[in-house]
């Protein structure tokens, strides 16, 4: 079994080459990306999957997590239907331990331990999303132990509306429209989804919107960014039994403003300050021990990045990032935490020596939480372009994630003395880019200690969890015929829960995502797609033990008819096989659901 692996993973690698050397192709991957520093694609040190637009037209059906589980080591699980807590995964790290962007800007919630949950954005409002699979705390501090999700929003002229409707009360809209005047633009996104599932109290509205006006001319851009992310969901099901009046509200609202200046031809400034507003509110009136809590927070963040040469092979960034958090927790009418504040000021600097061939990095950030000793965040990496289409690369990295204020603070469980759970994690690759082909093989090992777990001896949140991951993940994009795409996306984990002696929860050893769309010359695309997930632990909240839950799949179809130049017809089927499974046990997933729709477009 093992040789057969080898040698089949040989073949993936050597096919393309051979192919690629014999009709003489260049690679046309000169992908910007923006997460990591604005690297080419080519050059990146990371493991890097880049959703372009044709992918997230097609896919997305709920939010960005069908849009996330085709990027090779990455899983997002939902308690129920789409708006219900989602659990996402980057290599086998915490839930809390991935960090979302919206263009750049930090998405993130310090009222509450288990992170925010912003994989139901639409992502039909966006124009890419960029993933990274691996530690970037040395760019991004606290939270970014697994992976990075960078949303990066449609800015392009014209107008684009579509709406849908279909099973269970579904209906979905969405809008765009971009305007330049100039060296002034505005751009604006917005979508509208409200979602009846087969079960009572399953409903979910769920409101975005994205507006970026600015100026740009020459070396100078300015701009002011508004996010807005409004959710309100029933909560059908707990612990086993039918909750008709259980559900929450959740609202996300961010306001950024960019100031970029160029400083001659060697050197850059980008400044960014953002507002960033969290609310959560749950409630259940049935329930007679907690009926009602609610969490809020606010931060104010200000960051500087300095760019320049310092040589003509080597490249500097320098920043600091400035950030107050203020939280509020409420429960039954008691609160808990009464407007608690918390400073942080980060310093970093990445340097890069572009030696042809070969690019080696170094980067190094130190973060200083209030009341916290100060953490270090070093990653190092090279990658070494064997042929202009063939690239090898490896990194070491150590990562960390702060404890909240609620762990350190809330009465009943806060522990005052928490220190930061830090990882270390090391991976090698291979990329492989030609004309009509890309493909990725990574081996990743991580170690995870100082993990924040609540302790049966003292009733509180401590350190007292240690957890190792190992695996490897493979991905390929192929465009096989002229109009007609394959993708594959394999994940193999190996994960160990040191203290308990098992694996880590909800992390399956195997998980395959496949799909294959045809764009034919007339504008008629079609896709269909399928998610398969091996069996894997999970925590029986009846019996309150651990529990095997079955392996299942998702298959999920789309078609698009044009009706002239501006209009379009499509038909979407999300679970087309209506197979019967949980996500998370206890909750079972939706069943199938049929979409039919129409998109109006003029412009890009």
């Amino acid at each position: 079994m093992r040789n057969s692996l080898v040698w089949f993973v040989l073949f993936c690698l050597l096919f393309p080459v051979l192919i690629a050397e014999e009709k003489g192709k260049k690679p046309d991957v000169e992908e910007t990306v923006e997460v990591i520093g604005k690297v080419p694609l080519v050059r990146a040190l990371q493991s890097v999957s880049v959703l372009g637009r044709e992918l997230v037209q097609g896919g997305g059906r709920d939010g960005l997590k069908e849009l996330l589980n085709q990027c090779p080591g990455m899983l997002v699980l939902n308690a129920g239907n789409p708006a219900q807590f989602s659990y996402a995964f980057a290599r086998g790290a915490s839930v809390n331990q991935m960090l979302y962007l919206i263009d750049g800007v930090k998405l993130h919630d310090p009222s509450t331990s288990l992170s925010g949950n912003f994989s139901f954005l639409s992502p039909q409002l966006v124009e890419k999303v960029e993933v990274v699979r691996g530690p970037l705390s040395s760019m991004y501090g606290s939270s970014a132990m697994g992976g990075v999700v960078n949303v990066i929003t449609r800015k392009k002229e014209g107008t684009r509306f579509s709406i849908a409707g279909g099973s269970h009360g579904t209906w979905d809209s969405q809008v765009h429209f971009g305007k330049q005047l100039g060296a002034f633009h505005v751009f604006l996104n917005a979508g509208l989804l409200h979602y009846d599932g087969h079960l009572d109290n399953d409903q979910v509205e769920r409101n975005n919107f994205i507006i970026h006006s600015g100026y740009d001319r020459d070396d100078f851009t300015l701009g002011l960014s508004l996010f807005g992310s409004l959710v309100e969901a029933g909560i059908p099901w707990n612990l086993g039994m039918t909750t008709p009046r259980r559900g929450y509200e959740q609202d996300n609202f961010v306001a950024s403003l960019p100031l970029g200046l160029g400083l001659g031809d060697r050197a850059r400034l980008d400044v960014v300050a953002s507002l960033h507003w969290n609310r959560y509110d749950f409630r259940d009136p049935d329930d007679a021990w907690n009926p009602q809590f609610a969490n809020k927070s606010f931060l104010a963040e200000a960051q500087a990045k300095f760019t320049t040469r310092l040589l003509k092979n080597v490249k500097l960034v320098a920043g600091a990032d400035l950030s107050m958090q203020r939280i509020a927790n409420l429960e039954n009418d008691q609160v808990l935490i009464p407007g608690t504040s918390l400073g942080v000021a980060s310093v970093y600097a990445d340097l890069q020596a572009d030696l042809g061939r070969l690019l080696l990095a170094g980067s190094l950030r130190y973060d200083g939480y209030e009341g916290l000793a100060g953490v270090f965040s070093p990653h190092f990496g090279a990658s070494l372009n064997l042929t202009p289409f063939l690239k090898l690369r490896a990194s070491a990295s150590r990562s960390f994630r702060a404890p909240t204020l609620p762990e350190m603070l809330n009465p009943y469980w806060g522990n005052a003395a928490l220190l930061p759970e830090t990882g270390r994690s090391l991976e090698a690759g291979v990329d492989l880019y030609v004309a009509a082909l890309q493909f990725g093989f990574t081996a990743f090992d991580s170690t995870y200690r100082n993990l924040i777990g609540y302790s049966p001896l003292t009733f509180r949140f401590a350190n007292i969890n240690r957890a190792a991951v190992r695996g490897a993940e493979a991905s390929l994009d192929w465009e096989a015929l002229a109009g007609i795409r394959c993708r594959a996306a394999y994940t193999y984990l190996h994960t160990q829960d040191i203290q308990y002696g098992r694996e880590l929860l909800r992390r399956p050893r195997h998980v395959l995502s496949a799909g294959v769309s045809y764009r034919a010359a007339s504008g008629i695309t079609a896709s269909a797609d399928v998610t398969v997930v091996g069996k894997r632990l999970d925590y029986d909240e009846l019996l309150w033990t651990v529990a095997e839950n079955k392996a299942f799949n998702q298959v999920g179809l789309m078609l698009r008819l044009p009706l002239g130049r501006q209009v379009s017809v499509f038909c979407r089927v999300d679970n087309a096989l209506n197979a019967r499974y949980e996500e998370v046990l206890g909750y079972p997933a939706p069943p199938r659901r049929l979409m039919l729709g129409v998109a109006y477009q003029v412009g890009d």
